[in-house]
């Protein structure tokens, strides 16, 4: 938590004082921060889930070989843990965006949803990745590298206004976009998420389909590679 909590200090001075990135109304450094960071705790758990769920069949492999315990609990164990850490940042933001702003809404009510596609995402990408790392090994190295990449691609750091018209379109296919600007509609703004979340919320729940289908159907294959 305050390794994030220091990166989260870097971020916020970097773009905000160094870089002089403009927020629109958001013109002070603390509520550039507060924008920033609302967006980089729930794809901070995320990375960290997708980050340890691809190696968690070589980190348990003594388990996986030996034990009764069901190879789908493995990437699951990382993922969910990941749930306490963001619940105690969300819960110092919202605190921090009602004393800074002076704004609380009902709205929060509806987080717990925003929080629960965030999870369903980690933990599909955590079962797939999982899988592809036992067979391209060297994709265990990349994965924190294409994390990083999404990061800078995703308008965490930047609003959206700062990318160029020409692409917008894609953009607007990125499922992070409107899962991290739901989290900063119903903090920051007060307001429930706008249709593009519920457009991630549904390929969230095909894409975990997918993934557990697809986590059985390879990890008998998988177990002759760890």
């Amino acid at each position: 938590f305050l390794h994030k909590l220091m990166i989260f200090s870097v971020y916020s001075f970097l773009f905000s004082v160094i870089l002089n990135v403009s927020m629109g109304v958001m013109e002070s450094t603390h509520q550039y921060a507060l924008y920033m960071i609302t967006a980089m705790i729930p794809y901070f758990a995320f990375q960290e889930a997708v980050l340890t769920a691809s190696q968690s069949l070589f980190a348990n492999s003594s388990i996986l070989k030996k034990s009764t315990l069901p190879p789908i609990l493995l990437p699951m164990v990382p993922v969910l843990s990941t749930v306490v850490t963001e619940v105690i940042s969300i819960l110092i933001i919202v605190l921090a965006t009602w004393y800074l702003l002076e704004q609380i809404s009902l709205s929060l009510l509806f987080l717990p949803v925003v929080m629960t596609a965030r999870l369903i995402l980690s933990l599909s990408f955590g079962w797939i990745l999982s899988i592809l790392t036992v067979f391209i090994q060297d994709l265990r190295q990349a994965i924190g590298l294409l994390l990083t990449l999404l990061m800078f691609l995703t308008p965490i750091l930047y609003p959206v206004e700062m990318i160029p018209k020409s692409f917008i379109p894609w953009n607007n296919l990125n499922p992070f976009y409107h899962l991290l600007y739901a989290y900063r509609s119903i903090i920051i703004d007060g307001q429930l998420p706008g249709f593009g979340f519920y457009w991630t919320l549904l390929f969230a729940m095909i894409l975990l389909i997918f993934s557990k289908v697809f986590f059985q159907k390879t990890i008998e294959r998988a177990r002759e590679f760890i």
